[in-house]
């Protein structure tokens, strides 16, 4: 598929960047973000978005458009700044919504148990999300090329990435040469799109794919 524009995220990117995230994480972030009254999955992922140094924030975000449509999105950044974006979030999220709130989101987390999205060394690739009807296109692997790019002009070697059991995406990612490095099972209904767990995928920027 030609005519693929890839670019970092805008503040004007906020609402299609939203339905992707929805996309990436189905049911799952309406059980992270959609439990307070008042405030919708969307609303809160948008004002996320517009912030930035937390997990979901445009300065994170690139963006794959076609014909002027935004077709695709990414969430990357490297692994080493995972911790200090997650406390951003925390903060960002109390003023949203308040710091009862972000103390029960804070137990629903809890169910993660020891799952290791990445190591700092990597380059990690929190979400990745390409519209139904542009799937199987070329869209997603050009969103992969780009973290190549991006983790090589941040000096690291490897990037990673989870991903549920169930997960088409799967044989996209070991096309591009990831490889499966650890797997957790999680049992609650509501994570991993009830895939029952993630696969932790990496892949080397210095050896043949």
């Amino acid at each position: 598929m030609t005519g693929i524009l890839i670019r970092p995220a805008a503040l004007a990117d906020v609402t299609p960047v939203v339905a992707l995230i929805r996309l990436s994480m189905g049911s799952e972030v309406d059980w992270l973000f959609g439990q307070e009254r008042g405030h919708t999955t969307e609303s809160v992922l948008a004002a996320l978005f517009r912030c930035t140094g937390n997990r979901v924030s445009r300065d994170v975000c690139q963006v794959a458009k076609r014909d002027g449509q935004v077709v695709g999105m990414l969430l990357a950044h490297p692994g080493a700044s995972l911790r200090r974006r997650e406390s951003r979030t925390g903060l960002h999220l109390v003023c949203i919504f308040g710091l009862p709130a972000v103390i029960r989101l804070t137990r629903r987390l809890s169910v993660y148990g020891d799952l290791v999205e990445s190591e700092d060394d990597e380059f990690y690739l929190g979400n990745l999300a390409v519209l139904p009807e542009f799937q199987g296109r070329g869209v997603g692997a050009s969103l992969l090329d780009r973290a190549d790019e991006l983790a090589r002009s941040a000096g690291l070697a490897k990037c990673s990435l989870i991903v549920t059991f169930d997960n088409r995406a799967r044989r996209l990612y070991e096309r591009s040469g990831y490889r499966i490095v650890q797997s957790y099972k999680l049992a609650h209904p509501m994570i991993a799109h009830g895939s029952g767990g993630f696969y932790r995928m990496v892949k080397s920027l210095t050896q043949p794919e």
